[in-house]
């Protein structure tokens, strides 16, 4: 369940669009995520059934993405440049593999982002010193939406709350950021990871 929760966050994170009275918000958004090269962190994901799983990623553009959690959760997802990939470490099944250009995150994990110009940020809110946006897929409004929290100044990417096609909520944290961090080509291979578990 967590693994399909987490598959649901990426397809949910770029479904792109932009509200006009957030136009520049979305545009500081899509800058903010152009300048990211590398990042990593710790995140916290609250379960709709109240369980917590908690782990590190690791993102280099463009393409490459890695979240590992923490025992008891078996779960890795890695992006290689083409595939997304949900291993489960605890067992030999081979991952299960969705190719990167027909998920969301290929937009997140290209080298230009803009929001804008792709088309389904249904609202965007600033309060508080946070900026929320809330997307959905506009091809796919049913499978729920997303949203996006930033801490307004400095803007930076600290939340994300999931809503799926049954109404139920899945929170994920960020903390410990850091950026431009030397992050070895290796740590995004699918096949390697797959092996390491045997």
């Amino acid at each position: 369940m967590h693994r399909r929760l987490f598959i649901a966050a990426a397809l949910a994170l770029l479904a792109p669009g932009a509200l006009a009275q957030g136009g520049a918000d979305v545009q500081r958004i899509s800058t903010y995520l152009n300048a990211l090269t590398t990042l990593t962190g710790s995140f916290v994901q609250t379960n709709p059934d109240g369980s917590i799983s908690e782990g590190r990623f690791y993102i280099r553009k463009p393409g490459l993405m890695r979240f590992e959690y923490e025992p008891p959760n078996p779960a890795l997802v890695i992006s290689d440049g083409v595939w997304v990939a949900v291993i489960d470490r605890r067992s030999n099944t081979p991952a299960q593999r969705y190719p990167l250009s027909d998920t969301p995150l290929d937009l997140l994990l290209r080298d230009r982002v803009d929001l804008a110009r792709e088309g389904a940020i249904r609202k965007v809110e600033k309060g508080n010193g946070q900026l929320r946006v809330t997307a959905v897929d506009p091809d796919a409004p049913q499978r729920g939406s997303l949203t996006l929290i930033f801490s307004d100044r400095p803007l930076e990417l600290r939340q994300w709350i999931v809503v799926d096609d049954r109404g139920q909520v899945t929170t994920v944290l960020l903390s410990d950021m850091k950026r431009d961090v030397t992050l070895d080509r290796s740590l995004f291979s699918i096949e390697s990871a797959e092996l390491d578990r045997r």
